[in-house]
């Protein structure tokens, strides 16, 4: 089996019709229409319809069980409703995109899929990409100018998103053209439409005439018949019956023609159709089960259809096929060509992979972009916690009030042997969940703020270490230094680590627009989104660590001195993950360097997802 990559070539088209073709390992172009941002907008609002309901009921759910039951308690409740409003708007596209062919409801409702460019199924990685970059496309929030301008402009119709994921959004269109319809080897008509009306309407009435009537009519028009030179059986009614067999079949083959659009095109229809439908139900089963479920035999027979059907194509296409034949053979071999050439799902045994070997290991591949990340945040909390250490009044010009009021009031908790803050054992699972979410939510908007070379990522880093730092400069100032650290260390050297690492993967993701090298800046921008991404995914994974301690450790009831001790063997247990898993296996999480890296570009070619 030919493993060259699709060539993704742009047709000229009009803005209003896009259209792009790609062109399979088997030489045959396979058109997609490039949908528009009307369509795709409408889609949005269906699945915004859609997800906002079930958010709605699910919540309401959640409220009615607890009335009725009282299981849990209030926070309880309240970290699920969180995680719920908070996880699911994501959750959502991702999954539809990433195990549902590239459709959400609302796609398929409008008869639209997400692809990669190459025509390929989209990847899981693929949907995480170009939705969590969806916070770039709706800004300013929420009129969608970016990803709607860039859809409306582009040349492949593409938003931000969908240039750091490599995929498009095409347009599927009913054919005009049925497989399954009877076909009929006949040669051209033989009578005139007057003559066949007067012939169908006897076929359509004979049964309704007692015999004597069919007998008189039957003689009379096989008369005229015969006359006319139209030879056949010496019984009328028989006569006129094998006469209308032949003249509807050979009508029907001149219908052929006018929907295939030439007398080769009818003629490779007739020789050819039962192939067709032959492969589209061995496509059904393949699709249902997977390739890898069927024996090995029905493997080979649907492989060896699918490059009959390209060929057929092809052929179509030569014969100057009318456009429903073509687009109907195109949406078949499409389809046999995603299934063919796409990747197999990896499942858990990949997934622990890349938490015990993968992820570690791209870190240190990126170590010097996460580093670079870090010295953005920790730069600037530096210079921003010596200057408010030094002259305390500063701190109310880079802290809210609250915070002040937090840090004035420190001192007499602190004698009173109050911790940082106060949080009962009830609402310590509330609070992590919302830690959790808001601290997932700073890393994917410094992740997607990459995307506008990297300045996004720089705003954000830079901020939030003015912020970090000043704090701690006032609670320095003020003599608190142990008990602010007390507080920060058992969640903060995974939060900040975390943070350092969502930086670096929005550096990184930049760097594509900023110094691609070799390649062309977006294909830059789709090679080092599949890296970025991936160490997105590990820094929700240690930020919804962090979210734990800090909901239900740091502002437990433990003496300062051992929440530090606690915070250095979380420290130690961490970088020691970071730098020494996976050095066995490197490069196995990246997507494009190792073992599984080379088999993805090797059946791919480079283009792929």
């Amino acid at each position: 089996m030919s493993t060259q990559p699709s060539a993704a070539v742009e047709a000229a088209s009009p803005l209003v019709d896009r259209r792009l073709e790609i062109e399979t390992p088997e030489r045959v172009a396979v058109g997609f229409a490039l949908a528009g941002p009307g369509s795709r907008f409408a889609a949005f609002v269906l699945d915004g319809i859609l997800l906002g309901s079930v958010l709605l009921a699910v919540s309401l759910a959640l409220i009615l069980l607890y009335g009725a039951t009282g299981i849990g308690s209030e926070s309880v409740l309240g970290a699920a409703l969180v995680a719920l409003w908070f996880g699911l708007p994501y959750a959502y596209f991702v999954y539809f995109e990433g195990f549902r062919d590239g459709q959400t409801p609302g796609k398929k409702r409008l008869s639209l899929r997400v692809v990669h460019d190459g025509g390929y199924p989209i990847t899981l990685r693929g949907a995480a990409i170009r939705n969590l970059l969806r916070i770039v496309d709706i800004q300013p929030i929420p009129t969608w100018l970016v990803g709607g301008g860039f859809i409306l402009l582009h040349r492949k119709a593409q938003r931000v998103g969908d240039l750091a994921a490599g995929t498009l959004v095409v347009r599927e269109r009913a054919t005009g053209f049925d497989l399954d319809a009877g076909i009929v080897e006949a040669g051209p008509p033989r009578l005139g439409d007057e003559e066949y009306e007067l012939l169908r309407q006897y076929a359509g009435r004979r049964s309704t005439l007692d015999r004597r009537a069919r007998k008189r009519v039957a003689a009379s028009l096989a008369s005229h018949f015969r006359a006319a030179g139209y030879d056949g059986e010496r019984d009328d009614d028989a006569y006129l019956a094998g006469l209308h067999a032949d003249e509807a079949g050979r009508r029907a083959s001149t219908e052929l023609r006018e929907v295939t659009g030439s007398r080769e095109a009818a003629a490779l229809v007739r020789r050819q159709r039962r192939r067709w439908v032959e492969y589209r139900s061995v496509y059904e089963v393949a699709r249902k089960r997977g390739l890898s479920a069927l024996p090995e035999s029905q493997v080979s027979r649907f492989v060896g259809l699918y490059r009959e059907v390209a060929a057929d194509l092809a052929r179509a296409r030569t014969y100057g096929g009318s456009p429903e034949l073509l687009y109907a053979l195109e949406r078949i071999v499409g389809a046999g060509h995603n299934l063919l050439y796409s990747r197999r799902g990896r499942g858990l045994r990949h997934a622990w992979r890349w938490v015990t070997a993968g992820f570690p290991s791209l870190v240190r591949r990126r170590a010097f972009v996460i580093v670079l990340a870090a010295l953005l945040l920790f730069g600037p909390a530096a210079v921003a916690g010596v200057s408010v250490a030094v002259e305390p009044a500063r701190a109310r010009l880079m802290l809210p009030p609250r915070m002040i009021a937090r840090a004035e009031e420190g001192a007499d908790r602190m004698r009173r042997g109050l911790g940082y803050v106060d949080v009962p054992t009830t609402a310590m699972p509330l609070m992590s969940s919302a830690i959790v979410a808001n601290n997932v939510q700073i890393s994917f908007v410094a992740f997607a703020g990459g995307v506008i070379a990297g300045l996004g990522t720089i705003l954000i880093l830079v901020l939030n270490g003015i912020f970090f730092g000043a704090t701690v400069g006032l609670f320095h100032s003020e003599g608190l230094g142990l008990y602010l650290w007390s507080f920060i260390l058992p969640h903060g050297v995974v939060e900040l680590t975390a943070i350092s690492i969502a930086g670096g993967a929005g550096l990184w993701l930049g760097s594509a627009l900023v110094l691609p090298g070799r390649m062309t800046r977006v294909r830059a921008l789709v090679t080092r989104g599949r890296e970025a991404v991936s160490l997105a995914a590990g820094v929700v994974m240690l930020l919804v660590l962090a979210g734990l301690i800090e909901g239900f450790v740091s502002p437990g009831p433990f003496p300062p001195a051992a929440k530090l001790v606690f915070g250095g063997l979380v420290g130690f247990v961490l970088y020691s993950y970071l730098a020494l898993a996976g050095r066995e296996d490197p490069g196995e999480a990246g997507g494009g360097t190792g073992a599984a890296g080379r088999r993805e570009e090797a059946l791919t070619g480079g283009r792929g997802p």
